[in-house]
């Protein structure tokens, strides 16, 4: 039963983001657009520059904004991918600049027009959280996070949430709101919040992949000759579990992370390192850091597992809350499809507000309309990512319908990829989001799987 709440827009009305990272910037942004004042809240202190934060652990680490993510966030702030390239980050061809090995081949090197950036993620945070702290009614507060719900009479609906400063002497404070973004990240509460209001907790998907990595960043001279941009050397599932891959990213180093599945993790000292990225099915990286210079220590991360949490099947839930980001469903990152699932969340955040709008709506049904149409966005990279994961015999999980089969197709698709421009073209928009993993079931790709051999 969902309760009235308030129409949107109306006069005075507040929404409350808790957490400001790259998923919670992007919904403040869209939410500045229907309401009168968005206030975020952050747990971390947050400086004007791009230092990695100590809530993103994974943050010294490699990220992909892939080609559909890039082109939301552009669309969000324009001229964002200007001021990127602008600051340091490099422009890749997904399909000429980037050198891909995979399922024992070199995938092909031809043009395609996907063009994504390299950087840090910090670094991308950084200018994201530029430009939402420069729209008037978005107040972003740090060092604050949020430690409970505040309901109604009946507990129906959300009408606030409670927060704690961090800063010296300051008190609990109940700030009132007529909608909560939960984008806190994989360590949500929420599942714990509302079971303590009675609603019980989500369901939850989990595929136990324990990957581990390791990453170091090394001098870019401005001279140094590669034919790549961008370095990928992936393993042959069941028996390969190492991956390698080299980024340009700003202030003209190379970012270089080594990692591997199911427990197979890189070492942290410099000759174990190399001797890893020596293991790997092709010997480029192990060429490549064997004659770079290092600038940073080697930082280590372990992921242990994929996990989606589906409040869609709640047979209660309160109205005026939203989840979306890591919060929602978090995958494993060497995948890198955070950032661009997080920009889709958004995307479903601002298709749900302005249908709202139109139809008259409250914050509540608007909620509610969210919480069963953002299933469906995330479906597709779930079913990746957890799938790919299920290449290895020590994953643990339900895997999604259907994985078996996927998992043999794309392992065709990705030969075929070595020798097809059109199978690789089709495969890379796919990767990239852009297109629904069903255009990989084209006829142009589906006959050479079936006819074609493998080898």
């Amino acid at each position: 039963m969902i309760s009235q709440g308030m129409y949107i827009p109306h006069r005075g009305a507040h929404a409350v983001v808790i957490g400001g990272s790259i998923a919670g910037l992007l919904a403040a942004r869209v939410l500045a657009d229907y309401f009168e004042a968005v206030t975020i809240f952050e747990k971390d202190h947050l400086v004007d520059g791009t230092e990695p934060r100590a809530g993103v652990p994974q943050g010294r680490h490699v990220h992909s904004i892939w080609r559909r993510g890039l082109t939301l966030m552009e669309e969000s702030f324009p001229g964002l991918t200007a001021e990127l390239v602008e600051g340091g980050s490099t422009e890749v061809e997904m399909t000429t600049d980037f050198a891909w090995y995979h399922r024992g081949v070199w995938k092909l090197r031809i043009p395609s027009g996907i063009v994504i950036t390299c950087q840090t993620r910090p670094f991308l945070e950084w200018h994201i959280r530029k430009r939402v702290c420069q729209i008037p009614n978005v107040r972003l507060v740090d060092r604050c996070y949020a430690k409970s719900f505040v309901t109604d009479a009946t507990a129906d609906r959300l009408t606030g949430v409670v927060v704690q400063s961090r800063r010296a002497g300051a008190t609990e404070e109940t700030v009132s709101a007529d909608l909560v973004i939960d984008a806190s990240g994989r360590g949500s509460r929420t599942p714990r919040w509302l079971e303590d209001l009675g609603y019980g907790r989500p369901e939850m998907s989990i595929i136990d992949v324990d990957v581990g990595y390791a990453t170091r960043f090394y001098a870019r001279p401005p001279l140094e000759d590669h034919r790549w941009k961008a370095l990928i050397i992936a393993p042959t599932p069941p028996n390969g579990t190492r991956v390698g891959v080299v980024f340009p990213v700003e202030g003209q180093r190379w970012i270089v992370m080594l990692g591997g599945w199911n427990g197979d993790h890189p070492p942290r000292d410099d000759d174990g390192l190399l001797e890893f990225a020596r293991s790997l099915e092709a010997p480029d990286i192990y060429r490549f850091m064997r004659e770079a210079e290092p600038l940073t220590p080697i930082v280590g991360y372990r992921f242990r597992a994929n996990v989606r949490r589906h409040y869609e099947r709640m047979r209660r839930f309160p109205g005026g809350l939203i989840v979306l980001g890591d919060s929602l469903c978090s995958f494993n990152p060497i995948y890198g499809q955070g950032m661009t699932t997080s920009a889709l969340d958004a995307l479903t955040l601002r298709e749900c507000l302005d249908w709202s709008v139109r139809k008259g709506e409250c914050a509540d049904a608007m909620s509610d309309r969210f919480r069963r149409r953002v299933p469906r966005r995330i479906e597709a990279p779930w079913r990746m990512a957890a799938g790919e994961d299920m290449n290895w015999p020590g994953t643990h999980g339900a895997a999604p319908f259907g994985t078996s089969f996927m998992n043999w197709y794309f392992g065709r698709v990705h030969r075929l990829a070595a020798r097809d421009p059109h199978v690789l073209v089709r495969f890379v928009r796919v990767a990239n989001m852009i297109d629904s993993p069903v255009r990989i079931f084209h006829p142009r790709v589906l006959a050479p799987v079936f006819t074609r051999s493998p080898r």
